[in-house]
């Protein structure tokens, strides 16, 4: 299956069509992805903060990733639903962006990253901010802000 029949498909499902046609469904749907978004980009931002050492000294990069967990595992679950609910109601404007394929890439590296080598700055971080960690907290912060730079281009280009 080509990637342009999995996009077509996607704009004829039934959710997307609901979604497309129905009065306030795509601004809904956009307005709970941006609200999980804040909520993704907060507890992003919070343990970037603590990597970088500004704030929350007292409290290990370890622990304050663990107390945003669950804004974290919540929020990224619910951009993931409400992503392919606005991607199905204009497929075939996302598969023809280049901003579309930057956010998705940028995503992907972002994620990637933060499950590996940000794990790794966050559970060997010491007191006070390394070398390693404040860089993981940069590249981290520069990742998503990337993505949310380029879904914002989405309906621009």
């Amino acid at each position: 299956m080509r990637a342009v029949d999995l996009f077509q498909w996607l704009g004829h499902t039934a959710i997307g069509l609901v979604i497309r046609h129905s009065k306030w469904g795509v601004a809904l749907t956009e307005m709970v992805h941006l609200l999980a978004l804040a909520a993704l980009g907060g507890s992003i931002l919070i343990v970037d903060l603590r990597l970088l050492g500004v704030g929350l000294r007292r409290q290990s990069a370890l622990r304050v990733k663990r107390e945003v967990a669950p804004i974290f595992w919540g929020s990224l679950f619910v951009i993931l639903v409400s992503g392919v609910l606005i991607l199905s109601t204009e497929p075939m404007k996302c598969y023809h962006s280049e901003a579309f394929r930057a956010k998705m890439l940028l995503l992907f590296l972002a994620l990637l990253f933060h499950f590996t080598l940000h794990s790794k700055a966050v559970k060997a971080e010491p007191a006070i901010a390394s070398v390693w960690s404040r860089s993981a907290g940069a590249f981290s912060l520069a990742l998503w802000l990337g993505v949310g730079l380029a879904g914002r281009a989405i309906g621009f280009l």
